[in-house]
């Protein structure tokens, strides 16, 4: 009797899990789905595609140990509720960098009534910029400079499917990554993908998410 009460208890807390993940949907909550087949049928009931590549498993980035150009340490929990694009570089950010940053700035700009959820930093992974990486980064108004650990972004993201490769040494595109407003990155993207195409994910992503 015990027994066939603990399967029914077992059954009972499935179905209020599965009940729960479908009211998460319906509030407009983002869920990461962990196959191929499970992402195509989330996106599928959101009406869209993705053009950039589902960062899996989750990851946060709320954990990482970040300072400002100030040398102040910064906390994600004490930002405003924004989503946000992570564009990992150097003290010299060379020409890849500079077209990702080019590109991300198009899409903030392009974003609309988008554009005040949204903001760019670029991590830089060395203590210092140099003088004319510092000049191209001034024509990025809204662009905010951090300053990180490469290594412990590299640990952060080797588990994932996107792990953070340096283009030159690796022979692979850099990446950028999109990052949710509760901390967790969501996706990436690269050269290969237009401006048309993040701007159309991030667009759809907001619009089922909500805004605090």
């Amino acid at each position: 009797m015990t027994q066939q009460q603990n399967k029914k208890g077992g059954q009972w807390q499935v179905w209020l899990m599965v009940i729960i993940l479908g009211g998460v949907i319906i509030a407009g909550f983002l869920l990461f789905p962990h196959t191929e087949e499970a992402r195509n049928s989330l996106l599928k009931s959101l009406g869209t595609t993705n053009h950039g590549e589902f960062v899996l498993p989750a990851v946060s980035i709320k954990n990482l140990t970040l300072k400002d150009g100030e040398g102040q340490v910064w906390l994600f929990d004490e930002q405003k509720v924004k989503w946000r694009m992570m564009i990992p570089g150097n003290a010299n950010c060379l020409q890849e960098c500079r077209d990702l940053l080019y590109l991300t700035r198009q899409v903030h700009i392009s974003l609309g009534k988008y554009s005040r959820r949204f903001e760019r930093f670029y991590l830089n992974f060395d203590n210092h910029v140099e003088s004319d990486t510092a000049e191209y980064l001034k024509l990025h108004p809204f662009l905010h400079t951090l300053y990180g650990d490469e290594e412990e972004m590299r640990t952060l993201l080797a588990e994932t499917n996107a792990p953070l490769l340096s283009g030159a040494d690796s022979g692979e595109p850099l990446r950028v990554y999109l990052v949710d407003q509760d901390g967790r990155v969501m996706m990436s993207y690269t050269m290969a993908n237009s401006g048309n195409d993040i701007i159309e994910d991030i667009q759809h992503l907001m619009k089922y998410s909500p805004d605090h």
